[in-house]
């Protein structure tokens, strides 16, 4: 419960529960998982016995999904459930939240601004971006803590970053600073730190092992997620006039190169960090993404096909993701997902809702299918890395619950 809870895929939370199983002395364990609910049964000779758990509001925890991993790769071939539930209780004392909420606004900033960079926004544009996205963060975490519902949360901090990209918009113009009819357009770029990274991109990998319950539950949270965004972002842009008018792409020359990398690091560091990721998780998935995402842009500039750059991105992702967690060992989904999140065609995705709200049928669905083609396409990269370097996930060898030897 408490790494489904950490928002990690389905495959990770039954291969941890049978490690442990294992080591408690279980002849066998069956199990139905989805993004916040598990059902098991736990068997040891003609006794069995059935758990339902629950847990309400999925959230993503790099750090704690790293430490109950480490736990269950180091449990051995023989544990009590005493000695369980103390080294549960000390990660549920020791991990808890590296970032303070300062860091964490200014890690959305700085992850919504990049987006706008990399989407070809002005740089002016890009710095009311990350300070409407920060205030955005600061909105969502206050309503977390009060335990608002999660979808209003959600949309309290998109609207709360669209006003505010609007009134500061509006203030610099005032002043004379900036005079470009366009400078509104760039609102759906300050809501972006909202995209459900982590539930979206492990619903893709669980389906693609046909573990439909666990993958359509989290595609349909993360669907529920992104549709509660970019419904309060559009109804904001409906009410006040904004335009998410996508802005006139500049021809890449070194120079924009530069600034693309620049702004890919600081938007996948400002995930991980999101995501209550470790230094060393940060750098690892900042390093790979940043790598991946410059090969995509230099792949879709050369002419080949933005899903087909997409996939060749997420599939240097997975193959260096694969490299690296083997040395440093840490789980290969905390850095991936961050440094994956930075190719999703946010901006496009939030478009959509305000062409199909505007009538405009032709331009909503055309540019819904091309983001869905993208995200599927990133999908496929990591899937296909992982099928590349993970024989048990590719054969589909089960953890053996009679073999006392450690699982890795």
């Amino acid at each position: 419960a408490m790494i489904m809870a950490a928002g990690t895929g389905g495959y990770r939370v039954i291969r941890a529960m049978k490690r442990a199983a294992r080591a408690l002395g279980f002849d066998r364990v069956e199990a139905v998982i989805s993004v916040n609910n598990i059902t098991c049964s736990f068997h040891k000779g003609e006794l069995f016995r059935t758990i339902v758990v629950n847990r309400d509001n999925p959230a993503v925890d790099a750090s704690r999904i790293e430490a109950l991993e480490n736990l269950s790769h180091h449990m051995g071939s023989s544990y009590t459930a005493e000695e369980l539930h103390r080294e549960l209780d000390q990660i549920e004392q020791r991990v808890g939240k590296r970032w303070p909420v300062w860091v964490q606004a200014l890690a959305a900033g700085l992850a919504c601004s990049g987006f706008a960079v990399l989407n070809h926004y002005p740089f002016l544009e890009a710095v009311v971006v990350a300070l409407a996205a920060a205030v955005g963060q600061i909105v969502r975490h206050s309503c977390a803590r009060r335990h608002l519902n999660q979808l209003g949360t959600t949309a309290m901090a998109a609207v709360v970053a669209s006003l505010m990209y609007l009134f500061m918009a509006k203030g610099l113009a005032m002043v004379g600073i900036i005079d470009s009819p366009t400078f509104t357009t760039g609102y759906v770029a300050s809501v972006l730190f909202l995209i459900p990274g982590f539930p979206l991109f492990s619903s893709l990998l669980d389906l693609s092992r046909f573990d439909l319950f666990s993958g359509l539950s989290r595609l349909c949270y993360a669907t529920t997620v992104i549709c509660t965004a970019t419904m309060a972002a559009t109804a904001v842009s409906l009410i006040t006039g904004l335009q998410p008018l996508p802005p006139d792409p500049a021809t890449p020359n070194l120079l924009w190169y530069l600034e693309a990398t620049g702004a890919t690091i600081v938007g996948i560091a400002g995930f991980a960090i999101l995501f209550n990721s470790s230094r060393r998780m940060a750098i690892t998935a900042t390093t790979i993404g940043t790598v991946a995402n410059m090969v995509r842009l230099v792949c879709a500039e050369a002419g080949l096909h933005p899903q087909f750059a997409a996939f060749i991105g997420a599939l240097v992702v997975g193959l260096l993701g694969a490299l690296l967690t083997k040395r440093i060992s840490i789980p290969r989904i905390t850095i991936t997902v961050p440094a994956s999140v930075v190719m999703i065609p946010g901006t496009a995705i939030y478009r959509t809702v305000y062409y199909l709200n505007s009538g405009d049928i032709d331009s909503g669905v055309g540019t819904a299918a091309s983001a869905s083609l993208s995200i599927l396409a990133i999908g496929a990269g990591l899937v296909v890395a992982r099928m590349l370097t993970d024989p048990d996930w590719t054969f589909g060898r089960h953890i053996d619950l009679h073999k006392n030897v450690d699982d890795r």
